[in-house]
């Protein structure tokens, strides 16, 4: 089969190399199918509307506003030079900040005809040890500030709850959906996390919503793909859409590992990948 990649970044967002082109140029390379183009969507807009954003080193973690129209154009051009070559998606990974829905959507708007989807992430958490960026090796002192690495899980899903709930938040598919096990904290009460993770995949069947299969926790210290084959058995048991995503923040990351996992998804039953285009979901066969 060709594959699909639908989570890449690039080095607009400060913290991922090669330009958009050098990713599209290794798609075609690796003989895929889409190379879906997803990177950060501003942080700076929520400045003055979150005081202690300036905490977290928030300007090396997506593109700065002034770079959006000059992204969605970059892509228009790119989509249409490569068109015989492979489809290339427009995207955001937009992060889920409760209660700045209206801000966003001031500058969001302008962009949402141009989008094929949309990924809502949750990166920072405002919990037990304030502002958090739970997944920056630079803030790894803060996971002393719990009791179990347990209740960064449990402010984890009930963020992607509420994300997921958001009547005025748009999003097509939930991104790395175990990722605070980025640093192999490991969890305590494992059957009162997986409570919470399944109340949360019981959101995502109701609200009809995609979960991705993200290869890059492979490349980090946890080495396991995000989320864990037990939680991928219970999105197969609920029969929620997935699709792949590298992650890719290097040319030389995209389409990672993506056929051993898709062994793996094969095994466990899934016939069928979710696919994207202009906002609209259909399937593609594994």
């Amino acid at each position: 089969m060709q594959y699909e990649d639908w989570h890449t970044h690039n080095s607009l967002c400060k913290h991922a190399v090669g330009t958009i082109e050098d990713y599209i140029k290794k798609a075609i390379e690796l003989d895929l199918n889409v190379i879906g183009i997803s990177d950060h969507f501003p942080y700076e807009y929520l400045s003055s509307e979150i005081p202690s954003l300036k905490d977290i080193p928030y300007e090396g973690y997506a593109m700065p506003t002034n770079k959006l129209e000059s992204y969605i154009l970059q892509l228009d051009k790119l989509k249409e030079k490569y068109v015989n070559q492979i489809h290339v998606r427009s995207a955001f990974e937009i992060d889920f900040f409760k209660h700045q829905d209206h801000v966003l959507n001031k500058y969001l708007k302008n962009y949402m005809a141009k989008l094929d989807y949309i990924l809502g992430s949750v990166h920072v958490l405002f919990g037990k040890a304030g502002i958090f960026a739970f997944d920056d090796g630079r803030f790894l002192n803060k996971y002393k500030e719990y009791d179990v690495n347990d209740e960064i899980y449990l402010e984890y899903y009930d963020s992607l709850q509420v994300m997921i709930k958001s009547p005025t938040f748009e999003l097509d598919i939930v991104t790395h959906f175990d990722l605070p096990k980025k640093f192999d904290k490991g969890i305590e009460d494992k059957d009162k996390v997986m409570g919470k993770v399944i109340e949360t995949l019981e959101l995502v069947k109701k609200h009809d919503l995609t979960i991705e299969i993200n290869t890059s926790g492979l490349r980090k210290k946890v080495k396991e793909q995000y989320p864990s084959i037990d939680i991928i058995k219970k999105i197969y048991e609920l029969d929620i859409p997935i699709l792949l995503g590298s992650d890719a923040h290097k040319p030389i990351e995209v389409a990672y590992e993506f056929k051993s996992i898709t062994k793996m998804l094969k095994n466990i039953g899934f016939t069928h990948f979710a696919h994207y285009r202009k906002r609209n979901r259909s399937f593609i066969e594994i």
